[in-house]
């Protein structure tokens, strides 16, 4: 497969040949966790600007087998292939061609432009209820997406989403902690995303649902935005720090962060809320 070329679905299931530098220039780092690294890049053939994941194989050895492959996969390659399927989500980052040698998995995604990571927009400022509104919105359907591509996406948090600083266009990003879904339970051990954010029942219990944990997650989320500290979302009662929020943003924010999952909306009554329908 030659690079330049947008790859079909079918070719996503196997690596391309050679080694990457040979078709990638990197560039700055981006950020760096446990899993791995993320930098900027440039493809050779034609300059286009591009994400480069590198993980280390021996500290990521997990694999999965999906639909249409019998051989298994990294974890984060196969869910996004899974959700390279059409219909393919505006929201959720998309994988170019990936790479694997003796050491590494190397993953090259799309790099939009002009974006910043949500965390470090609000940890320079909250954001108003409009702003928060329109990023919500798009970060509620990325999940959504995730189920309708059979993905549970397993680290919902602020970091994990790039927004275009001039448009707003929200995308999810960093499927590493991801699972194949299912609607029946899983193992809180194998919940791995950020600690901040992991809802009460996986500290708890041995058993959580993949979508009550994700709104969970995405109530943390919307409450960071308008709220800043997240330190007054652990006691049993939510507080707000910022006085001026509206009582329907307070609402939607109290009902996510139900200390019972079964209390908690679903992913579109969060969408059918009226703080999404204001009149």
């Amino acid at each position: 497969m030659e690079p330049n070329m947008s790859p079909s679905n079918e070719a996503l299931f196997e690596p391309t040949e050679g080694v990457v530098e040979s078709y990638y220039k990197f560039g700055e780092l981006l950020g760096e966790g446990g899993f791995g690294l993320v930098c900027t890049g440039t493809r050779i053939s034609d300059g286009k600007e591009v994400a480069i994941k590198i993980m280390s194989r021996r500290l990521n050895p997990q694999t999965i087998v999906i639909p249409g492959h019998s051989k298994p996969l990294p974890v984060e390659v196969a869910l996004l292939i899974k959700m390279s399927q059409p219909p393919i989500s505006q929201y959720a980052i998309k994988m170019l061609e990936w790479f694997i040698d003796s050491k590494d998995i190397v993953i090259i995604m799309e790099y939009p432009q002009p974006c910043s990571g949500l965390d470090r927009i609000v940890g320079y400022r909250t954001l108003s209820e409009e702003t928060a509104r329109e990023i919500m919105r798009q970060a509620v359907q990325a999940v959504i997406n995730c189920y309708d591509h059979d993905v549970f996406h397993g680290d919902i948090h602020t970091g994990n989403f790039l927004v275009n600083t001039e448009t707003l266009d929200t995308k999810l990003i960093d499927f590493g902690c991801g699972q194949l879904y299912t609607d029946g339970v899983y193992k809180s051990h194998k919940y791995i995303g950020v600690q901040d954010f992991i809802p009460p029942e996986i500290r708890k219990n041995r058993k959580f649902h993949a979508i009550p944990a994700n709104v969970w997650c995405l109530g943390m989320v919307l409450y960071e935005m308008v709220n800043g500290h997240m330190s007054y979302v652990k006691s049993k009662e939510v507080q707000f720090v910022n006085t001026s929020l509206s009582e329907e943003c307070c609402s939607l924010i109290r009902q996510c962060l139900a200390r019972d999952p079964a209390e908690r909306p679903s992913l579109q009554q969060i969408l059918q809320h009226r703080w999404f329908n204001p009149e």
